[in-house]
């Protein structure tokens, strides 16, 4: 069954910016939603493959799902909204301007 995630970024961050989980399986789900901002702000229609980020998904026997992540930013609220089109998980990302994964204003070169 699909899953649908409300995040607010600035939850999983300290006062640095940084992440504040620690590490395990909480680490894990934030570096994925960090990855859909950077893949979702990086500066070019396509993103480079690096930046694709993998369903973390994983089914009753452990497998992981071998969707890829589509993303986009909602320009009403500035929210991003991901999906993975295989098993259907999905989300909403929201206060994730101006951190370290927001590359909507880097200087890339493409």
């Amino acid at each position: 069954m699909a899953k649908t995630f409300i995040i607010d970024l600035s939850f999983f961050l300290n006062e640095e910016g940084d992440l504040a989980a620690d590490s395990g399986p909480g680490e894990e789900f934030v570096e994925f939603l960090t990855a859909i901002v950077a893949m979702v702000t990086y500066p070019a229609l396509e993103p480079p493959p690096d930046y694709k980020v993998r369903c973390q998904y994983l089914d009753n026997d452990g497998n992981q799902c071998p969707g890829l992540i589509a993303g986009e930013l909602m320009p009403e609220n500035d929210i991003i909204a991901w999906h993975c089109p295989v098993c259907y998980d999905k989300g909403l990302i929201s206060n994730w301007q101006d951190t370290l994964w927001d590359l909507s204003d880097a200087d890339i070169q493409h």
